[in-house]
Protein backbone atom coordinates (compact mmCIF):
# COMPACT_ATOMS: atom_id res chain seq x y z
CA UNK A 1 0.00 0.00 0.00
CA UNK A 2 2.76 2.42 0.98
CA UNK A 3 4.73 1.47 -2.13
CA UNK A 4 1.68 2.08 -4.34
CA UNK A 5 1.20 5.58 -2.93
CA UNK A 6 4.90 6.44 -3.22
CA UNK A 7 5.08 5.13 -6.79
CA UNK A 8 1.95 7.00 -7.87
CA UNK A 9 3.10 10.20 -6.21
CA UNK A 10 6.50 10.04 -7.95
CA UNK A 11 4.79 9.31 -11.28
CA UNK A 12 2.67 12.46 -10.98
CA UNK A 13 5.22 14.70 -9.28
CA UNK A 14 6.55 16.48 -12.38
CA UNK A 15 3.07 17.39 -13.57
CA UNK A 16 2.19 18.49 -10.03
CA UNK A 17 5.15 20.87 -9.97
CA UNK A 18 4.27 22.24 -13.41
CA UNK A 19 0.63 22.90 -12.56
CA UNK A 20 1.60 24.36 -9.17
CA UNK A 21 4.01 26.78 -10.81
CA UNK A 22 1.31 27.81 -13.31
CA UNK A 23 -1.44 28.34 -10.73
CA UNK A 24 0.76 30.02 -8.11
CA UNK A 25 2.61 32.05 -10.74
CA UNK A 26 -0.59 33.48 -12.22
CA UNK A 27 -2.06 34.24 -8.79
CA UNK A 28 1.11 36.04 -7.67
CA UNK A 29 1.42 37.90 -10.97
CA UNK A 30 -2.07 39.31 -10.49
CA UNK A 31 -1.25 40.35 -6.92
CA UNK A 32 2.02 41.90 -8.06
CA UNK A 33 0.09 44.05 -10.52
CA UNK A 34 -2.15 45.53 -7.81
CA UNK A 35 0.24 48.23 -6.50
CA UNK A 36 0.85 49.47 -10.05
CA UNK A 37 -2.88 49.82 -10.65
CA UNK A 38 -3.73 51.14 -7.17
CA UNK A 39 -2.85 54.73 -8.07
CA UNK A 40 -5.18 54.67 -11.08
CA UNK A 41 -8.07 52.84 -9.45
CA UNK A 42 -10.39 55.86 -9.62
CA UNK A 43 -9.96 56.02 -13.40
CA UNK A 44 -10.45 52.26 -13.68
CA UNK A 45 -13.59 52.53 -11.53
CA UNK A 46 -15.00 55.19 -13.83
CA UNK A 47 -14.21 53.01 -16.83
CA UNK A 48 -15.96 50.04 -15.25
CA UNK A 49 -19.12 52.08 -14.74
CA UNK A 50 -19.40 52.33 -18.51
CA UNK A 51 -19.70 48.56 -18.86
CA UNK A 52 -23.18 46.94 -18.95
CA UNK A 53 -24.50 45.73 -15.60
CA UNK A 54 -24.67 42.16 -16.94
CA UNK A 55 -20.93 42.19 -17.60
CA UNK A 56 -20.24 43.50 -14.09
CA UNK A 57 -22.46 40.84 -12.51
CA UNK A 58 -20.80 38.07 -14.51
CA UNK A 59 -17.45 38.81 -12.87
CA UNK A 60 -18.74 39.64 -9.41
CA UNK A 61 -18.41 43.41 -9.71
CA UNK A 62 -22.09 44.31 -9.57
CA UNK A 63 -23.83 46.12 -6.73
CA UNK A 64 -22.58 44.76 -3.42
CA UNK A 65 -19.89 42.79 -5.24
CA UNK A 66 -16.12 42.89 -5.44
CA UNK A 67 -14.29 46.20 -5.21
CA UNK A 68 -11.22 46.38 -7.45
CA UNK A 69 -9.77 49.19 -5.34
CA UNK A 70 -9.26 46.72 -2.46
CA UNK A 71 -6.52 44.04 -2.59
CA UNK A 72 -8.89 41.17 -1.88
CA UNK A 73 -11.46 42.44 -4.35
CA UNK A 74 -8.72 42.76 -6.99
CA UNK A 75 -7.48 39.26 -6.24
CA UNK A 76 -11.02 37.88 -6.35
CA UNK A 77 -11.51 39.27 -9.85
CA UNK A 78 -8.05 38.65 -11.28
CA UNK A 79 -6.17 35.95 -9.36
CA UNK A 80 -8.83 33.74 -7.80
CA UNK A 81 -10.27 33.00 -11.24
CA UNK A 82 -7.02 31.28 -12.23
CA UNK A 83 -6.91 29.33 -8.98
CA UNK A 84 -10.41 27.92 -9.44
CA UNK A 85 -10.43 27.49 -13.22
CA UNK A 86 -6.88 26.27 -13.86
CA UNK A 87 -6.58 24.51 -10.51
CA UNK A 88 -9.93 22.85 -11.15
CA UNK A 89 -8.71 21.74 -14.59
CA UNK A 90 -5.62 20.15 -13.04
CA UNK A 91 -7.78 18.37 -10.46
CA UNK A 92 -10.06 17.06 -13.22
CA UNK A 93 -7.09 15.81 -15.27
CA UNK A 94 -5.55 14.12 -12.24
CA UNK A 95 -8.81 12.48 -11.18
CA UNK A 96 -9.66 11.34 -14.69
CA UNK A 97 -6.28 9.76 -15.43
CA UNK A 98 -5.08 8.23 -12.19
CA UNK A 99 -7.26 5.11 -12.56
CA UNK A 100 -8.11 5.03 -16.25
CA UNK A 101 -4.48 5.14 -17.42
CA UNK A 102 -3.87 1.77 -15.72
CA UNK A 103 -6.45 0.11 -17.95
CA UNK A 104 -5.63 2.24 -20.98
CA UNK A 105 -1.92 1.38 -20.73
CA UNK A 106 -2.67 -2.27 -19.86
CA UNK A 107 -0.75 -2.06 -16.57
CA UNK A 108 -3.76 -2.87 -14.41
CA UNK A 109 -3.23 -6.64 -14.78
CA UNK A 110 0.27 -6.34 -13.29
CA UNK A 111 -1.03 -4.12 -10.49
CA UNK A 112 -3.89 -6.44 -9.52
CA UNK A 113 -1.59 -9.48 -9.67
CA UNK A 114 0.10 -8.12 -6.58
CA UNK A 115 -1.24 -8.99 -3.09
CA UNK A 116 -3.33 -5.83 -2.92
CA UNK A 117 -7.11 -5.48 -3.06
CA UNK A 118 -9.05 -3.13 -5.30
CA UNK A 119 -10.10 -1.24 -2.19
CA UNK A 120 -6.46 -0.55 -1.38
CA UNK A 121 -5.72 0.41 -4.99
CA UNK A 122 -8.58 2.87 -4.99
CA UNK A 123 -7.69 4.25 -1.56
CA UNK A 124 -4.06 4.67 -2.61
CA UNK A 125 -4.97 6.51 -5.79
CA UNK A 126 -7.42 8.77 -3.94
CA UNK A 127 -4.76 9.49 -1.31
CA UNK A 128 -2.37 10.68 -4.02
CA UNK A 129 -5.05 12.99 -5.45
CA UNK A 130 -5.65 14.55 -2.03
CA UNK A 131 -1.91 14.80 -1.33
CA UNK A 132 -1.22 16.51 -4.66
CA UNK A 133 -4.04 19.01 -4.25
CA UNK A 134 -2.97 19.69 -0.66
CA UNK A 135 0.60 20.33 -1.81
CA UNK A 136 -0.55 22.77 -4.50
CA UNK A 137 -2.74 24.72 -2.09
CA UNK A 138 -0.11 24.78 0.66
CA UNK A 139 2.37 26.36 -1.75
CA UNK A 140 -0.31 28.76 -2.99
CA UNK A 141 -1.25 29.63 0.58
CA UNK A 142 2.31 30.38 1.69
CA UNK A 143 3.15 32.45 -1.38
CA UNK A 144 -0.08 34.48 -1.37
CA UNK A 145 0.23 35.03 2.39
CA UNK A 146 3.61 36.65 1.79
CA UNK A 147 2.25 38.63 -1.17
CA UNK A 148 -0.73 40.00 0.78
CA UNK A 149 1.55 40.86 3.71
CA UNK A 150 3.86 42.79 1.37
CA UNK A 151 0.90 44.68 -0.05
CA UNK A 152 0.19 45.72 3.53
CA UNK A 153 -3.46 44.78 3.89
CA UNK A 154 -3.51 41.28 5.34
CA UNK A 155 -6.73 39.69 6.62
CA UNK A 156 -6.23 36.09 7.76
CA UNK A 157 -9.86 35.01 7.35
CA UNK A 158 -10.25 36.19 3.75
CA UNK A 159 -6.87 34.77 2.77
CA UNK A 160 -7.75 31.41 4.35
CA UNK A 161 -11.16 31.28 2.67
CA UNK A 162 -9.61 31.97 -0.74
CA UNK A 163 -7.25 29.01 -0.24
CA UNK A 164 -10.02 26.79 1.16
CA UNK A 165 -12.39 27.71 -1.67
CA UNK A 166 -9.85 26.71 -4.30
CA UNK A 167 -9.17 23.43 -2.50
CA UNK A 168 -12.87 22.57 -2.25
CA UNK A 169 -13.59 23.13 -5.94
CA UNK A 170 -10.56 21.02 -6.84
CA UNK A 171 -11.84 18.19 -4.64
CA UNK A 172 -15.23 18.42 -6.34
CA UNK A 173 -13.84 18.18 -9.87
CA UNK A 174 -11.31 15.47 -9.01
CA UNK A 175 -13.95 13.31 -7.33
CA UNK A 176 -16.36 13.66 -10.26
CA UNK A 177 -13.57 12.95 -12.76
CA UNK A 178 -12.50 9.87 -10.76
CA UNK A 179 -16.09 8.64 -10.84
CA UNK A 180 -16.34 9.15 -14.61
CA UNK A 181 -13.10 7.20 -15.09
CA UNK A 182 -14.61 3.97 -13.73
CA UNK A 183 -17.24 4.08 -16.47
CA UNK A 184 -15.06 5.29 -19.36
CA UNK A 185 -11.83 3.33 -19.85
CA UNK A 186 -10.00 5.47 -22.41
CA UNK A 187 -8.01 8.05 -20.45
CA UNK A 188 -8.08 10.69 -23.20
CA UNK A 189 -11.85 10.43 -23.47
CA UNK A 190 -12.27 10.68 -19.69
CA UNK A 191 -9.95 13.68 -19.64
CA UNK A 192 -11.92 15.42 -22.40
CA UNK A 193 -15.21 14.83 -20.58
CA UNK A 194 -13.75 16.05 -17.27
CA UNK A 195 -12.24 19.21 -18.77
CA UNK A 196 -15.50 19.84 -20.59
CA UNK A 197 -17.24 19.61 -17.23
CA UNK A 198 -14.95 22.26 -15.75
CA UNK A 199 -15.36 24.67 -18.66
CA UNK A 200 -19.08 23.96 -18.96
CA UNK A 201 -19.83 24.65 -15.31
CA UNK A 202 -17.77 27.85 -15.49
CA UNK A 203 -19.87 28.99 -18.45
CA UNK A 204 -23.03 28.11 -16.51
CA UNK A 205 -21.76 30.20 -13.59
CA UNK A 206 -21.36 33.24 -15.85
CA UNK A 207 -24.80 32.74 -17.40
CA UNK A 208 -26.47 32.35 -13.99
CA UNK A 209 -24.93 35.65 -12.86
CA UNK A 210 -25.90 37.53 -16.00
CA UNK A 211 -29.52 36.42 -16.38
CA UNK A 212 -32.05 36.59 -13.57
CA UNK A 213 -34.21 34.06 -15.42
CA UNK A 214 -31.36 31.55 -15.31
CA UNK A 215 -30.24 32.30 -11.76
CA UNK A 216 -31.38 28.83 -10.65
CA UNK A 217 -28.43 27.38 -12.59
CA UNK A 218 -26.07 28.60 -9.87
CA UNK A 219 -27.01 25.57 -7.77
CA UNK A 220 -25.41 23.17 -10.27
CA UNK A 221 -22.08 24.93 -10.78
CA UNK A 222 -19.28 24.45 -8.21
CA UNK A 223 -17.84 27.85 -9.14
CA UNK A 224 -20.82 29.44 -7.41
CA UNK A 225 -20.24 27.38 -4.26
CA UNK A 226 -16.91 29.11 -3.59
CA UNK A 227 -17.40 32.43 -5.37
CA UNK A 228 -15.12 35.34 -4.54
CA UNK A 229 -17.96 37.68 -3.53
CA UNK A 230 -18.93 35.49 -0.57
CA UNK A 231 -15.30 35.34 0.49
CA UNK A 232 -14.17 38.95 0.06
CA UNK A 233 -17.45 40.72 0.88
CA UNK A 234 -19.30 38.38 3.26
CA UNK A 235 -16.12 36.80 4.66
CA UNK A 236 -17.68 33.34 4.63
CA UNK A 237 -18.51 30.35 2.48
CA UNK A 238 -22.24 29.66 2.20
CA UNK A 239 -23.17 26.68 4.42
CA UNK A 240 -25.76 25.39 1.93
CA UNK A 241 -23.18 25.37 -0.85
CA UNK A 242 -20.68 23.65 1.46
CA UNK A 243 -23.31 20.97 2.07
CA UNK A 244 -23.78 20.58 -1.71
CA UNK A 245 -20.01 20.27 -2.10
CA UNK A 246 -19.76 17.60 0.59
CA UNK A 247 -22.65 15.62 -0.92
CA UNK A 248 -21.06 15.72 -4.40
CA UNK A 249 -17.69 14.52 -3.07
CA UNK A 250 -19.19 11.75 -0.91
CA UNK A 251 -21.64 10.51 -3.55
CA UNK A 252 -18.97 10.56 -6.27
CA UNK A 253 -16.59 8.68 -3.99
CA UNK A 254 -19.20 6.08 -3.08
CA UNK A 255 -20.17 5.45 -6.71
CA UNK A 256 -16.49 5.18 -7.66
CA UNK A 257 -15.85 2.63 -4.91
CA UNK A 258 -19.01 0.65 -5.63
CA UNK A 259 -18.43 0.38 -9.36
CA UNK A 260 -14.64 -0.09 -9.30
CA UNK A 261 -14.72 -2.94 -6.80
CA UNK A 262 -17.38 -4.81 -8.80
CA UNK A 263 -16.54 -4.06 -12.44
CA UNK A 264 -14.77 -6.30 -14.92
CA UNK A 265 -11.35 -4.81 -15.45
CA UNK A 266 -10.21 -4.43 -19.06
CA UNK A 267 -6.70 -5.82 -19.58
Amino acid sequence: MKLLIETEFKRNFKSLLLWTVIVVGLAVMMLAMYPAFASTMEDIGALMEAYPSGFMEAFGMGEGGLDMTEPYGWYGIEGYLFVTLIGGSYAAILGSSILSKEEDDSTIEFLLSKPISRNRVLFGKASVIIANLTFMNLVLGIVTLIAFALIGDFEVLIWFLYILGGFIIQLIFSSIALMISVFVVKSRKVMSISLGLVMGTYAIDIVSNVSENLEFLKYITPFEYVNAVSIAVDKQLDLLYMLFSLIIIIVSGFITWRVYTKKDISV
